[in-house]
């Protein structure tokens, strides 16, 4: 029964890793793409929470930008510490910065979300960008990112950053989480005119303004914890043009500064990630335990045929493993070899967040909560 098992295992691994070389070809990387200097204007929107360690280099670094003009709106969300502060006196030095404060948030809305519907507002340009509070731009990442727009005729360019980070085990929890994403939703699919997968990265989405208010903007996704996510897929379902490049050497984000801080982040969004199904969470924690876990523990308690068939199949997850590595991070190649270790620390992160949203059934993101019923309810709603 075990043989027939790991047969299974072996040629979903193969095909998950034939896909894997198929599909990571066609991710461009804009890092060295040409720029051309272009008289439009782009408004850049950026909602901030709390974010005085991070604020005042991302507004710089957007400002610092080359070979383009820009407006940057940026939109202080009922911030506690200084980042109101931060934002209104860069605004002060600089013409091209709008602040707003948002001081409450309307019933049925996400604070993130809002606070971009508000700065949609003020923006001028056709072409609008929405980045997050603590992304650092190379001085030529924007016009990179545009020339590249304007050359494919794309309506929507989502761009995935170097996420950094400060320790080995969150090095490896954020290139395991890649690889998942990358098996799960093969973002390679967006590009595809054909394919109905759509992928939005909250740390860079530049879209035109008849594209956002085509798909029904922010609005649309009030409720949408994975708005990022939501809006993408949104570009897609309406038949509009999408690209989905990569960009490690002219964007930068950390993600979370530590491992708690990832284990708390994860508690916003693991529901919603996977479409508020109880069945989808579990089988995406058996799924992990069975297909990466138990081989990896049958290297040393199964039987000879079964500790090469677990061989073999570990070398698979491995060089999957290392594909997605190579292309979504810089970390050094050699952190994959501690998979095994981090699809542990994935299962009990999936587990824990689960088991609080369940328990607790709300999840609590920019100091508002929000009960499951109603993000649920959203979810089905306007899918």
């Amino acid at each position: 029964m075990i043989i027939y098992f790991y047969i299974l295992l072996l040629g979903f691994w193969i095909w998950i890793l034939v896909e894997f070389l198929r599909g990571f070809k066609t991710i461009e990387s804009i890092d060295h793409y040409p720029m051309k200097e272009t008289p439009q204007l782009v408004s850049v929107i950026v909602a901030a929470k709390d974010e005085e360690r991070h604020i005042e280099d991302t507004i710089l670094s957007i400002v610092a930008q080359e070979n383009i003009e820009l407006e940057l709106i940026v939109v202080n969300d009922r911030s506690s510490d200084r980042t109101k502060q931060i934002i209104d006196d860069i605004s002060s030095r600089h013409s091209n910065v709008k602040a707003i404060t948002i001081t409450s948030l309307p019933n049925g809305w996400l604070g993130k979300n809002y606070a971009l519907y508000e700065g949609v507002k003020l923006a001028r340009s056709n072409y609008l960008l929405f980045t997050d509070a603590d992304v650092v731009f190379d001085k030529t990442a924007l016009a990179r990112a545009f020339n590249y727009m304007v050359t494919h005729e794309a309506d929507h360019v989502t761009v995935a950053p170097h996420l950094k980070a400060s320790s080995f085990l969150l090095k490896g929890l954020i290139s395991y989480f890649l690889f998942g994403f990358s098996y799960l939703n093969k973002p390679w699919e967006a590009n595809k005119t054909s394919s109905k997968k759509g992928i939005g990265i909250g740390a860079f989405q530049l879209i035109t303004r008849k594209c956002y208010t085509g798909v029904g903007g922010h609005e649309r996704l009030r409720l949408r914890p994975d708005d990022d996510l939501a809006l993408g897929q949104l570009v897609k379902n309406s038949r509009y043009k999408q690209r989905f490049v990569t960009s490690l050497l002219r964007l930068t984000v950390e993600w979370y500064p530590n491992l708690n801080a990832a284990f708390k982040g994860f508690e916003k969004n693991a529901f919603a990630g996977l479409n508020y199904s109880y069945f989808m969470a579990g089988f995406a924690i058996t799924g992990v335990i069975i297909s990466q876990i138990f081989p990896f523990w049958h290297l040393f308690y199964g039987s000879s045929t079964e500790q090469l068939l677990s061989g073999i199949t570990v070398l698979l997850v491995t060089m999957a493993y290392t594909i997605s590595t190579l292309h979504f991070t810089r970390y050094p190649i050699w952190i994959v070899v501690g998979w095994p270790l981090f699809s542990l620390l994935f299962v009990y992160m999936l587990s824990r967040a689960l088991l609080l949203t369940m328990t607790r059934k709300e999840i609590s993101w920019r100091d508002s909560r929000y009960s499951i019923d109603e993000l649920k309810k959203f979810y089905k709603d306007t899918k």
